[in-house]
């Protein structure tokens, strides 16, 4: 699993050299968003490309304001399923298939089937390997509040890029009972050499499939945001965000048969692949109500729900068109970016140095690779006014869809410098260690004046 992951995130890396701009992906969030959650806190420059409405409430406090990243974010993390010793117990029954040359009983191969048969079903039901990068533009986003414009103006230019490996089950068929007196069933996965009725040697042809996707996605936003409506107590804000996507994957099938010549070798290849590419337009709408203690919103993200479309995975090498796997792969040619809907909250001091904070996605939505991710965080934050003495915030994450992992986030700002980390509280063993099922680490620099 080591070499598995070091390929891939070497892979990856690589990939993510030229790439200019760095999306705010479903499963990572930017800077320090990855504790405080998609929430309008008035503390970071990163507040400000949740809700379209956030940037105009900088005029509450400051006046005329500018807000830019000197490099606002830079993220790197992992995902793992619920299956230990995952890629470790693929490959153990792919070298089991290499090394055994003959058999000397029906019951052997009944025997091994089981275990293979055994293992692809638990694999496909809960196992998979996520790694992923991102980070803005430098300079981006950059937020320009100012009385002339009667509000804010946010631009942002940032990016994506990860990889995912699960398992298709196929289930090998083997008729026993003819094999065992010397007869091959046409229907079987399963081609036997007989020696009279004892069978010397047999061969799979059998759909099981590891599936590799790597994905890239750039993204362009620029909001508009400004007052709406004003009380002696509180503001409401509304706000408009359009944005420019570029989405650009890789899909590979893997049978299990080619897992035999090595898998490590087989990620690389399936990672090298060409890019396959579709843009799109999506706009967003916010609502934020900020008093001197507090802030609640909600964001409708992608409320047009843009769709991508990808050419078709090459199924060359697949025997049974009516077949699970088969049918699997053909149907995952495009991807839409459905609609969402965020909830907000935060307490606060009147310096806004003290916030306490929640979001809650209201429903899930799936990413380019089609895992569902509904987020609800919680966060208590410590803004410091001083140069020499830093920032500190901690808070959980949980997503209430899909894998339903949990995350205990923490985070530190000195100066213009910020950290965050989360990992997971679920465990699974790799390479038979016990580690978080996820973690994520994002560095920043941003600067307000």
């Amino acid at each position: 699993m080591k070499r598995l992951m070091t390929a891939t995130a070497l892979t990856i890396a690589a990939a993510l050299v030229p790439l200019l701009a760095q999306a705010t992906p479903l499963y990572h969030p930017p800077g320090s968003n990855l504790t405080y959650g998609a929430v309008s806190n008035g503390q970071s420059i990163m507040s400000d490309i949740t809700n379209p409405a956030a940037g105009a409430a900088v005029l509450q406090q400051n006046g005329n304001q500018y807000r830019f990243g000197i490099l606002s974010s830079i993220g790197v993390g992992y995902e793992f399923g619920e299956v230990d010793n995952l890629y470790s117990r693929i490959d153990a029954e792919a070298q089991a298939f290499q090394n055994l040359q003959t058999v000397t009983s029906v019951a052997d191969i009944d025997a091994r089937l089981a275990s293979l048969n055994a293992l692809l079903v638990d694999v496909e039901a809960n196992g998979y390997a996520k790694v992923f990068f991102g980070g803005h533009l430098p300079v981006m986003p950059l937020v320009v509040a100012h009385k002339a414009l009667g509000g804010s103006l946010v631009l942002d230019v940032n990016g994506s890029i990860a990889a995912r490996a699960t398992a298709l089950n196929d289930p090998v068929d083997f008729n026993s009972a003819a094999a065992s007196v010397g007869i091959d069933d046409p229907t079987d996965d399963v081609t036997l050499t007989f020696a009279g009725a004892v069978p010397n040697g047999f061969t799979i042809d059998n759909d099981s499939t590891v599936l590799v996707k790597a994905a890239r996605t750039i993204e362009i936003a620029l909001g508009y945001s400004r007052p709406l409506l004003k009380t002696r107590e509180a503001t409401l804000y509304g706000g408009l965000r359009g944005r420019y996507y570029k989405v650009d994957t890789s899909r590979t099938g893997i049978r299990f048969s080619g897992l035999v010549d090595g898998t490590e070798q087989a990620f690389e290849d399936a990672l090298d692949s060409n890019l396959d590419s579709d843009t799109g337009l999506g706009m967003d709408v916010g609502v934020l109500w900020v008093s001197e203690h507090y802030r609640a919103g909600a964001t409708l993200t992608n409320i047009n729900e843009p769709e991508f479309k990808f050419s078709p995975i090459d199924l060359s090498d697949y025997s049974d068109p009516g077949g699970p796997v088969y049918q699997k792969l053909a149907a995952s040619n495009t991807y839409t970016m459905e609609k969402q809907l965020q909830l907000e909250a935060a307490l606060y001091t009147a310096s806004q140095n003290w916030v306490i904070s929640g979001g809650l996605d209201a429903n899930a939505v799936e990413d380019v690779f089609g895992d569902e991710y509904r987020w609800a965080t919680v966060s208590a934050a410590y803004a410091t006014d001083t140069w020499w003495l830093p920032g500190v915030r901690a808070g959980l994450r949980k997503n209430l869809a899909g894998s339903e992992i949990n995350y205990y986030t923490l985070g530190m700002t000195l100066a213009v410098v910020n950290v965050d980390l989360a990992w997971s509280s679920d465990k699974v063993t790799i390479d038979g260690s016990s580690v978080s099922r996820g973690a994520m680490l994002n560095l920043g620099l941003e600067v307000s004046f």
